[in-house]
């Protein structure tokens, strides 16, 4: 039985060392700044950001999760910080492209990021629906 024990953790500290080297090395190869600006025709949500119609500035100081993106509307000073669900690594061409999506009640929202000129995908969550509130359920009688 300890035998086991001792075999299971060597197998989980392994791992925890592979993936911690694998990390380690991405976060190096890429370590890489990005600024830009876009324009929203209509609003978005952008994690737990609603974004009115406007235009925008965007900074990603490291791609190193989590990835902190400050998003701001261009002219004020709040600032906004979004996180990605996933960070990959791809060759794509030249430029950025922001990728909005709609949600089955047609909401629009940011679902990625590309920024070819450092080779980053930036992907982003679908945000959470909020529950239905529902009404209260009328007090009800049986039998009246």
């Amino acid at each position: 039985m300890k035998s086991i024990r001792s075999s299971i953790r060597f197998k989980m500290l392994s791992f925890a060392l592979a993936v911690g080297a694998l990390s380690a090395s991405v976060g190096n190869a890429n370590a890489q700044s990005a600024n830009g600006k876009f324009t929203l025709t209509h609003e978005a949500r952008w994690g737990g950001v609603l974004l009115t119609p406007g235009v925008y500035t965007f900074s990603l100081k490291s791609p190193s999760l989590p990835a902190p993106l400050m998003v701001g509307k261009a002219g004020s000073a709040q600032v906004a910080i979004v996180l990605p669900e996933v960070v990959t690594v791809e060759k794509m061409k030249e430029g950025s492209q922001l990728v909005l999506t709609r949600n089955h009640a047609g909401e629009s929202f940011v679902s990625a990021l590309y920024l070819g000129d450092i080779g980053l995908s930036l992907h982003y969550a679908a945000p959470k629906m909020e529950a239905a509130k529902l009404s209260p359920i009328a007090d009800s009688q049986l039998g009246k």
